[in-house]
């Protein structure tokens, strides 16, 4: 292949896809990165010529020019698409639809799109997989709160280029929506809400902020403050998304029937579980777990299933709100 074309093939993989956009100015320094030492007034000519077959767009109004490819086009520059990966990408859109706010798959959406057409156009069992598979969350499956597209945008550019941003946000026990400045750790998706993780000039902790209650965001181009020994997966295995009763850890051993919860041998409920088979009904399983709300409400929904053999004031607890709970149903009555 000649340099020229591979000088073209580079600098079309530096082309954002809109609204996004990069400059020739841009363009000629990072192509001088990678060793193709070019004129802004070539760049700006093999641009022109490759816009008569690639979706480019120009912004004339700003010098110099900013470009960038369609919003709506679709990456197919080689390698082409094959079926594995079409089928992948057809997947993986039914796995993160119920997950992702609309705007997060929006980005993805040219992807999937090729994908669908390859699948299509293939005569091959596997073009028909998309239609034999169907992704169902656990749950009432309620509307997620919608999440403003400026303040996800914010968000995801603070967190990957690592500075601080500004919400306008609005919690639960707010008298009124604030203006915060926010140092960004990790983002979490736990259905039906995102959580931004990092902590709040001013306040102490690291706080949870739900992204659907945030206004307006603003990028602050400043470098963020993280503590050194933050990790993400520690933070969530401490039981910190759920609400804490303790940071104590809890030593959880249960008697369950078999078939209903069988599913606990296959997905164990912590890295330390031991299952121990008891007869052909029951087996018990011992497992240190996180003292959290979560746990109550799957143990009290659970409460025809499973014993609490360990703790005994676990077991008084719960048997306390499921005699709560009947006291309730009977003054219906």
């Amino acid at each position: 292949m000649s340099n020229t074309a591979v000088r073209y093939l580079t600098m079309l993989r530096m082309v954002p896809r809109y609204p996004k956009a990069i400059t020739t100015t841009e363009l000629a320094s990072r192509l001088d990165e990678q060793g193709f030492s070019v004129t802004m007034r070539s760049i700006q000519r093999d641009l022109e010529k490759l816009s008569t077959d690639f979706p480019l767009l120009v912004d004339e109004t700003s010098r110099p020019f900013q470009w960038s490819f369609d919003r709506e086009a679709t990456m197919d520059i080689i390698p082409a698409l094959d079926l594995p990966a079409a089928l992948t990408f057809e997947l993986a859109r039914a796995y993160l639809r119920p997950m992702l706010p609309p705007r997060a798959l929006s980005h993805l959406k040219p992807h999937f799109d090729e994908a669908h057409r390859t699948l299509l156009r293939e005569r091959n069992p596997l073009g028909q997989w998309p239609n034999r598979v169907r992704v169902i969350n656990r749950g009432l499956g309620g509307k997620r709160p919608d999440i403003d597209a400026d303040v996800l945008e914010t968000v995801t550019e603070a967190l990957l280029r690592e500075f601080r941003c500004k919400l306008t946000y609005q919690a639960r026990n707010w008298p009124e929506p604030a203006e915060i400045v926010v140092h960004p750790f990790g983002l979490i998706f736990r259905d039906p809400n995102v959580y931004l993780i990092g902590s709040i000039e001013g306040r102490e902790g690291v706080r949870q902020l739900v992204l659907h209650r945030a206004t307006a965001g603003e990028l602050v181009e400043e470098p963020l403050e993280r503590p050194d020994d933050f990790d993400l997966d520690l933070y969530i295995s401490s039981g910190a998304m759920g609400i804490l009763h303790s940071r104590k850890p809890l030593f959880l051993h249960l008697r369950c029937d078999k078939p209903v919860l069988n599913h606990l041998i296959e997905s164990p409920l912590g890295f330390d579980q031991v299952t121990t088979e008891i007869d052909e009904h029951t087996f018990e399983i011992a497992v240190t777990v996180g003292d959290t709300q979560d746990l109550r409400w799957w143990l009290t929904a659970q409460a025809v299933h499973c014993d609490i053999v360990e703790p005994i004031w676990l077991r008084q607890e719960i048997a306390a709100t499921l005699e709560q709970g009947l006291d309730r149903m009977r003054l219906k009555d």
